[in-house]
């Protein structure tokens, strides 16, 4: 019986694939996207991940970007709004909630975008990013300097803490150890 669905497969297989190249060469498009087409209709190994999109939970074809193409386009396009604003000169020192109030994109979106680098504190000297630790207004990162001071101070003493036990390791490696008995 599975041999003659496996035969049943490999006729329909080369029915289809000379139909599908006829396609893919009336279409311009990378080899990548022609393998991708192969893989996905004949299956294999290097088959595309299939996962929900978190924004609308669609089903897409998972890539690096982690949303369906139509949530992509409107990331995008909110984007687009947003850098249209900014680009104008008249509208560089505005704040966040400015920025909010004239494009209709929520803040937290436009702190992703600066997250993600495609909007650069530096050319916007009223924009502030909440510190990841205390949520006080900062431009230097994540961390506000108080923050950041905090935590160099917890890492030195992590690191003199790591330094006594290894020397405390090395002196019970060295009364452990055959030569002393």
């Amino acid at each position: 019986m599975q041999e003659v669905k496996l035969e049943s497969l490999r006729v329909f297989a080369s029915e289809v694939k000379p139909v599908i190249g006829k396609w893919a060469a009336t279409v311009k498009h990378s080899e990548k996207v022609s393998d991708m087409i192969d893989t996905i209709i004949f299956g294999g190994a290097t088959m595309t991940e299939l996962a929900n999109c978190p924004a609308c939970g669609a089903l897409y074809v998972k890539t690096a970007i982690a949303l369906c193409n139509r949530c992509r386009q409107s990331k995008e396009e909110r984007f687009d709004k947003v850098y249209r604003f900014l680009k104008k000169k008249e509208n560089r020192t505005s704040t966040i909630s400015r920025a909010v109030a004239h494009t209709g994109v929520a803040e937290t979106e436009i702190l992703g975008f600066i997250r993600e680098g495609r909007l650069q504190l530096t050319d916007l000297p009223n924009f502030h990013m909440p510190c990841s630790f205390c949520g006080e207004a900062t431009r230097n990162g994540r961390l506000c300097k108080s923050c950041e001071k905090r935590l160099q101070a917890d890492m030195a003493s992590l690191n003199n803490t790591k330094e006594t036990a290894e020397a405390d390791g090395y002196v019970n490696k060295q009364l452990h150890s055959r030569k002393y008995e």
